[in-house]
């Protein structure tokens, strides 16, 4: 399979002496990052110790910068809300008889805690939308249940909730059994991809528009973008890797190399959502809005 060069432009000069932890394309294309001076993280430890965190909001060419002090969650996942409040969530949460964890919290930039409440265990991914309807996805533990859970918030495998955690809609009727990826671009425009039927699914308003299967049972796709040749896809790490469009599927076609305008490598974590990837090198941040059939002139 031949190997094809991904060419990202470079966005804006970055380097931190700090860890990264996670990070997160927001809608509107801003890139988040969760950065923190700690070097190992232990999810399961029980109390949670709080922490001091780093949020860096990147978009533009410019950098704002959030600290979040005494935080009594491990974030591996972040968005903002349409009023750019930060919403933090832990992937792992304990239920203890009727001592549930509240795993999700919303602060504003200063650093105040406006909400807390309860995401579940077992959490993939998290994506908030214009409306400021919260997408979740989970994994297999979060599924079937682990860390206290009999009867787990994400059994469904997709949930979308309120702003305030409030459940509105699930994929119960999908038979999800691990939701490998997520990407919500708005609320006309969700998909998800899922173990084990290899389905790739369009949400427009909660209700399914189409479905396409995809052909990856050698590999996990992790995060992808849509573009006017097909499906891009990070797997098995990180491996990217074009898709090819046919009428109702998308096969692999040929692996993807992520470069420079120069045509040096990237080395680093790459972040896919919408039309927007960003790729995190060891000199700076570099993006790519890949061309869609409705924004065929954008890169």
């Amino acid at each position: 399979m031949k190997i094809e060069k991904l060419i990202l432009e470079k966005h804006i000069d970055y380097s931190s002496s700090l860890n990264f932890i996670s990070g997160q394309v927001a809608r509107d294309g801003t890139l988040i990052l969760i950065e923190s001076d700690i070097e190992e993280l232990d999810f399961f430890s029980r109390p949670v110790a709080k922490n001091n965190w780093i949020i860096k909001l990147i978009k533009d060419g410019g950098i704002e910068t959030v600290e979040l002090k005494n935080v009594p969650l491990i974030p591996t996942e972040v968005d903002i809300f349409s009023d750019g409040t930060l919403l933090l969530v832990q992937s792992r949460c304990l239920k203890e008889d009727a001592s549930i964890e509240r795993n999700a919290r919303r602060y504003n930039h200063s650093g105040q805690l406006i909400d807390a409440f309860t995401l579940g265990d077992g959490i993939e991914s998290v994506q908030v939308d214009e409306t400021d309807t919260i997408w979740v996805s989970y994994f297999d533990e979060g599924i079937f249940g682990n860390f206290g859970w009999e009867e787990p918030m994400g059994s469904a495998g997709v949930v979308a909730y309120t702003i305030n955690g409030e459940r509105l809609w699930d994929a119960s009727d999908y038979g999800i059994i691990d939701c490998y990826a997520l990407n919500v671009a708005s609320s006309k425009e969700v998909y998800f991809y899922y173990y084990d039927d290899f389905f790739l699914v369009q949400l427009n308003e909660r209700k399914e528009s189409i479905r396409y299967r995809v052909d990856s049972r050698q590999h996990t796709l992790q995060q992808f973008v849509l573009d006017e040749k097909g499906l891009i896809g990070q797997i098995d790490g990180q491996k990217l890797m074009r898709f090819r469009k046919t009428i109702r599927s998308y096969t692999p076609k040929e692996k993807l190399q992520v470069v420079d305008e120069k045509g040096k490598r990237i080395i680093g974590p790459v972040f896919m959502r919408g039309d927007y990837i960003y790729a995190y090198g060891k000199d700076g941040i570099y993006k790519r809005r890949v061309s869609t059939v409705k924004n065929a002139s954008l890169k």
